[in-house]
C-alpha cells in the first residue's frame, strides 16, 4: 500500500514537474521572424510591426531580427522555415498565398506542412492607377479589358496563382474577361508593385491598401476598387467596392504567422501567449487602424482550423478562375 502511495506521489509530483516546465518554457536565443517579401511590402510591415511591438512589450527574453528571403512567389521564405523542423526560433509571416500558391502548385507547401501559430488581422487589396490616366474607374478597367483582354498590363505583388492574382481574376471572371490574354505582371511584393505603377511602368496595380493609401492621399495614384464588402475610411473612402461597380471581387487578405513544423506544445502555449497579449495591446490595434487593417486575432488552434477552412473555400475560386494544377 506504501509502495503504491509513494509511485502515485511520483506520478503527480511529475505532472507538476512538467506543468511546470511548460509554463517556463521560452526562446533561448534569438528569434528569426522569416518574411517571404522584400522589404517595404505589406508582408515586411506586419513583420516588423510584430517585432517592434513585442520589443516595447518586453514579451521575449532574447532578441529578435527580421529576415526577408523573398522569390519564387514566396517559395524561397517557406522552403527555409521548412528546413527547420522542431525549432521553435524560427518563425514566418504568412497570409493566404501559403495556400492559395499550393492550390496552383507553385509551392511544395501549404499550412499542413508548418505549425500555424496566429491569425493577426485582415487586409484588404486596393486597385490603383496613376493620377494622370484616363482610367478612371474600376468599371474603366474592366471594360477596356472586356473589348481588349492584352491592352493593359496589371501589376501583381506575387506570383501568378497568387492572392493579387485571385483579387483582379474574381471581377474579370464575373465581366466574361478572357483570362488567358491578360497581361499580367508579377512582383515580390506590394511596394515593389507600386513602384513599377508610379514609374509609369504598369498601368493598373493590385496591391496591400497600406502601400496605395499613402500614394492616394498625396494624389499622385488613384484608387478605383476596393475588396473590401463595404467602402474602406481614409484615404480609399473614394474607392468603391467591386459589388458596388457590378462585379464579384469582395476577397480577405489576412496576415498569419506560422512556426516550424514539429514544434511542440509547450512551446506553441508561449507563442499563443505572446501574439495574445500583442494583438490586445493599444499600439497594435492603433496600427491597425491607422492601416486600415481589420484586427482579428486567431490562437493556434483556430488559425489551424480557419486555415483548413480557407483552403478549401479558395480551392472552389480558383478552379472556377482555372488556377488550380493539373495532375
Amino acid at each position: 500500500m506504501m509502495k503504491a502511495k509513494l509511485v502515485a506521489l511520483a506520478v503527480v509530483s511529475a505532472s507538476f514537474a512538467g506543468a511546470a516546465a511548460a509554463q517556463g518554457w521560452s526562446p533561448q536565443r534569438n528569434v528569426e521572424v522569416i518574411v517571404p517579401a522584400t522589404a517595404g511590402g505589406s508582408l515586411d510591415t506586419t513583420g516588423r510591426t510584430v517585432t517592434r511591438i513585442w520589443g516595447d512589450l518586453k514579451l521575449l527574453p532574447v532578441s529578435s531580427t527580421i529576415s526577408n528571403r523573398a522569390g519564387g512567389g514566396h517559395a524561397v521564405a517557406y522552403n527555409y522555415l521548412a528546413q527547420r523542423p522542431n525549432d521553435p526560433h524560427f518563425l514566418a509571416v504568412t497570409s493566404s498565398t501559403l495556400l492559395a500558391s499550393h492550390i496552383n502548385g507553385h509551392i511544395p507547401q501549404t499550412y499542413t506542412d508548418f505549425t500555424p501559430l496566429a491569425v493577426l488581422l485582415t487586409e484588404y487589396i486596393a486597385f490603383a492607377v496613376r493620377a494622370d490616366s484616363p482610367l478612371k474607374t474600376g468599371k474603366d478597367v474592366i471594360e477596356a479589358l472586356r473589348k481588349a483582354p492584352g491592352s493593359l498590363s496589371l501589376a501583381i505583388s506575387s506570383a501568378t496563382g497568387g492572392t493579387h492574382h485571385i483579387s483582379f481574376g474574381l471581377p474579370l471572371a464575373s465581366a466574361s474577361v478572357d483570362m488567358t490574354k491578360v497581361k499580367l505582371v508579377a512582383f515580390n511584393s506590394s511596394a515593389e508593385a507600386v513602384t513599377a505603377l508610379l514609374g509609369g511602368h504598369v498601368d493598373v496595380v493590385s496591391a496591400g491598401t497600406v502601400n496605395v493609401a499613402p500614394h492616394v492621399a498625396s494624389g499622385k495614384l488613384r484608387a478605383i476598387a476596393v475588396t473590401s464588402a463595404k467602402r474602406m475610411t481614409g484615404a480609399l473612402a473614394v474607392a468603391p467596392t467591386w459589388p458596388e461597380q457590378g462585379y464579384k471581387g469582395v476577397f480577405e487578405n489576412w496576415r498569419g504567422i506560422i512556426g516550424a513544423r514539429g514544434i511542440t506544445t509547450e512551446q506553441v502555449a508561449f507563442w499563443d501567449s505572446v501574439f495574445r497579449r500583442l494583438t490586445a495591446s493599444e499600439d497594435f490595434r492603433n496600427y491597425a487602424e491607422q492601416n486600415q487593417w481589420d484586427a482579428s486575432y486567431r490562437n493556434a488552434d483556430d488559425s489551424r482550423k480557419f486555415m483548413a477552412e480557407q483552403y478549401e473555400e479558395l480551392k472552389g475560386v480558383m478552379t472556377y478562375l482555372g488556377l488550380v494544377k493539373k495532375p
